[in-house]
């Protein structure tokens, strides 16, 4: 969520708040200015994590001139335990040779995906409804798009982010996340997915 506030004066409020990071900032509107284009490419690939998000943002709020060069974005955060006791990564993901992709072809090839949210609900589903693995992982769904042959979204973690955030496909809150499909993606997919026409 972004906001820009106006208050009294010439004083102007930033307030941003991506699913876990938040960046608040109030003084004049360069300062403000200057610090939202620091942080846009963030807002475009995701939120920061929380802690560094806060300490860059107190940094910015403190009196002072006029920035003079670019800062660099924030360091990102270490993996969280439960990431490393999974070995799994939406950021760094890796092929699951466990999973039977043997259904996949006939199973995919009767819909008409348009973007990767419809691809990310698709596998889903052929995980949950044909193998059976009620909450699968974004390694299981990266082999699916290896061997589907389709191209592999860029910002791989940032797919699954905008698949349950801005269309309510899935449940998915991070890194080492399980994917669970949430009635909204239940409904999308039965109802209002394209299929391929029949032959």
């Amino acid at each position: 969520m972004l906001g820009i506030l106006r208050g009294e004066a010439l004083t102007v409020k930033l307030h941003i708040n991506l699913s876990q990071g938040l960046i608040e900032v109030e003084g004049d509107a360069d300062l403000v200015r200057e610090i939202y284009k620091d942080f846009k490419d963030q807002l475009a690939t995701g939120a920061p994590k929380p802690n560094t998000a806060q300490a860059a943002a107190q940094a910015h709020a403190e009196p002072q001139e006029k920035p003079k060069a670019k800062r660099r974005a924030p360091a990102k955060k270490k993996n969280d335990s439960a990431e490393n006791a999974s070995g799994i990564d939406s950021n760094a993901p890796k092929l699951d040779k466990n999973i039977d992709t043997s259904g996949l072809a006939a199973f995919y090839g009767q819909y008409k995906p348009k973007n990767n949210a419809e691809k990310i609900l698709i596998f889903s589903k052929y995980l949950s409804d044909e193998l059976g693995i009620e909450e699968p992982n974004t390694d299981q769904i990266y082999t699916l798009f290896k061997k589907a042959g389709d191209k592999i979204p860029k910002a791989f973690a940032q797919a699954f982010h905008d698949t349950g955030n801005k269309h309510g496909f899935i449940d998915f809150d991070g890194p080492a996340a399980t994917i669970k499909v949430t009635i909204a993606g239940d409904n999308y997919f039965n109802h209002d997915l394209k299929k391929e026409a029949a032959e």
